[in-house]
Parts: C-alpha cells; sequence; structure tokens
C-alpha cells in the first residue's frame, strides 16, 4: 500500500514538475507561434503506455524486475524524444525543457526502484 501511495504521489509531483517546466521555459508561447511542439510528446506516452501495459502483463507478481524494465525503457524513450526534439526543432526550447524533466523523472525512478528493492530484499 506504501509503494502504491508513493507511487501516486510521484506521477502527480511528475505532472506538477511539468506544468511549471512548460511556463518557465515558455512552451506555451511557442505552440501559438506555430513550432510543433507536441508530436513527440504524443510519440513518447503511446510508446511508454504501451509498453508499461506489455510489461504488467510479464511481470504481475514481480515489482523489482517490472520497475527495472520500466526505467531502462523510459531512459531509452525519453533520450530518444529530447535527441529528436534537439535535431529537429531547432528553434525552439521544449529540449531543454525535455531533457531537465526527463533528469528529474529519472533520479526519482532511481529513487523509487532503490526504495522497492530495499522493502523487498
Amino acid at each position: 500500500m506504501e509503494l502504491l501511495l508513493i507511487w501516486f504521489v510521484l506521477v502527480f509531483g511528475f505532472s506538477f514538475l511539468k506544468s511549471f517546466l512548460k511556463k518557465r521555459f515558455a512552451i506555451e508561447q511557442e505552440e501559438r507561434s506555430g513550432i510543433p511542439v507536441r508530436r513527440f510528446e504524443r510519440w513518447t506516452a503511446a510508446v511508454l503506455m504501451i509498453a508499461i501495459i506489455m510489461l504488467i502483463l510479464f511481470f504481475v507478481d514481480a515489482p523489482e524486475p517490472f520497475f527495472f524494465w520500466v526505467f531502462i525503457i523510459f531512459l531509452t524513450v525519453n533520450t530518444a524524444q529530447v535527441f529528436l526534439e534537439w535535431k529537429f526543432l531547432k528553434g525552439s526550447r521544449k529540449y531543454q525543457m525535455s531533457f531537465v524533466y526527463f533528469t528529474a523523472t529519472a533520479l526519482a525512478l532511481l529513487v523509487f526502484i532503490a526504495t522497492i528493492r530495499w522493502q523487498i530484499g
């Protein structure tokens, strides 16, 4: 039950962090100016959702390997997102926001995985 509570706190914290970073980097202004900043976000969200659903089916009773693979897939997909945003959205600050968000989220996932390993092991 504690892990579920920590997971929900992390998810809500990530959404607040993302909205703060969007305001800080003025991403809404870039969207209004015609730069397609949401294109890679949609791709990343779709891949992560499909991967998490597949991992849930494979690792029903094993939370440690589940979160390890979630972290690996998250790392791979978000690295690709930051690279593609950097490469194709040259005039945008979106890749900077994605990089800061990606780094904070990866560190939080590492702490969460370490917590799970500590509680299980």
